[in-house]
């Protein structure tokens, strides 16, 4: 019975298979140069994953909600606590109009009643 395991002294069937190098991988591999323009993903400097808001490429392997960089352009820093809030309730809606700045607790209550 096959329980989904390798026997002892089973080969691998990629065993001594090199893998890519950056010249084979230039347009997405991601180095310093090309993270954020290149790479399909980023879609140009912006990334959305699923049901969550987009993110801004901010350097090698580091990125920032943008609603989070629209209110810091706008007000200043956030204080430590605090979170941005899409009033509408779409994700995608980042006018500055439609972003609150409210506690954890409260963004908590809120999305409990969601």
């Amino acid at each position: 019975m096959n329980k989904g395991q390798f026997k002892k002294g089973h080969t691998p069937h990629n065993k001594g298979v090199k893998r890519a190098t950056s010249e084979k991988c230039a347009k997405t591999y991601f180095t310093p140069d090309n993270f954020g323009q290149v790479h399909g993903s980023w879609r140009g400097g912006i990334q959305k994953a699923g049901k969550d808001c987009a993110y801004l490429w901010a350097g090698a392997n580091k990125r920032v909600r943008r609603p989070r960089v629209i209110w810091e352009a706008h007000h200043g820093k956030i204080p430590a606590g605090m979170c941005v809030w899409h009033k509408d309730g779409n994700k995608d809606n980042d006018n500055i109009n439609n972003l609150e700045l409210v506690t954890r607790a409260q963004m908590a209550r809120r999305n409990a009643n969601n």
